[in-house]
């Protein structure tokens, strides 16, 4: 496993495409069974710059701290996913279910969020400046505090 310095001095682990395939294999089974069989995604800590993850069911997948710059999650379900300290800056969130997910302290700037659903998702401390999308009504059905940078346009 390569590793690869982030921004704030945390070291990103690398993964080859197939260990992506298993893990996302074996969290589908873990959700589909109610968790009874298969394994929860934990992709903590890793460089997931620019993936492609269309239509995936995520549901309380683990990501905190992990290198999504640029991802292309459109129609992905991250529910109640732990997405704390992620960098999202310019991914595609379009249509994503993020209900009840963990998005504190993570960078979305310039994050397309047409239509994705934030009702109890965590956004204290996250970064939403110049994100794409964003409604009055999507923040308002998150959590949010005066850590929260929203976009310009929201002032």
């Amino acid at each position: 496993m390569n590793k690869e310095k982030h921004k704030n001095n945390t070291i990103l682990h690398e993964i080859s495409k197939d260990d992506l395939k298993h893990i996302l294999a074996n969290h589908l089974v873990w959700v589909s069974t109610g968790e009874k069989e298969g394994k929860q995604a934990n992709l903590s800590g890793i460089n997931l710059r620019g993936v492609v993850l269309l239509g995936e069911n995520l549901k309380k997948a683990n990501f905190e701290g992990a290198n999504l710059y640029g991802a292309y999650l459109k129609n992905t379900t991250l529910e109640q996913a732990n997405l704390s300290g992620v960098n999202l800056r310019g991914a595609n969130l379009r249509w994503v279910n993020l209900q009840g997910a963990n998005l504190s302290g993570s960078n979305l700037v310039r994050a397309d969020l047409h239509e994705s659903n934030l009702k109890e998702t965590n956004l204290i401390g996250a970064n939403l400046q110049m994100t794409d999308g964003l409604t009055e009504k999507q923040i308002n059905q998150a959590q949010t505090n005066e850590t929260t940078k929203l976009p310009s346009s929201f002032y």
